[in-house]
């Protein structure tokens, strides 16, 4: 099946007028509640987690010499992902540490 817009198979296909903004803010959101909810069921360690979020931070950095989008949307982008490192950093619970599937 072609795609024609990112919109047609997603649970987006209803909004006929598509805010950007508002679809990343929900993207955003939905992913760190993942993410904690991973962490909470010991499927994924604090530590892993950490590392995941930094990784796309220096992916993110690797592309700003690339130039491809504004510095004051690149600075925006790694803030965010600074504030979702720091959100899972703070988490406490009964998986934040060690390895998937073992208490700490």
């Amino acid at each position: 099946m072609e795609h024609r817009t990112p919109a047609e198979d997603s649970s987006f296909r209803e909004d006929h007028v598509p805010l950007p903004e508002a679809q990343g803010q929900a993207a955003l959101l939905l992913i760190e509640s993942l993410i904690h909810s991973l962490i909470d069921g010991g499927v994924l360690s604090k530590a892993q987690a950490i590392e995941t979020i930094e990784s796309a931070f220096d992916v993110k950095e690797e592309s700003a010499s690339e130039h491809k989008e504004p510095d004051h949307v690149l600075r925006r982008s790694l803030g965010l992902l600074e504030a979702m490192r720091d959100s899972v950093e703070a988490k406490e619970g009964r998986y934040d540490q060690g390895s998937p599937g073992e208490a700490g």
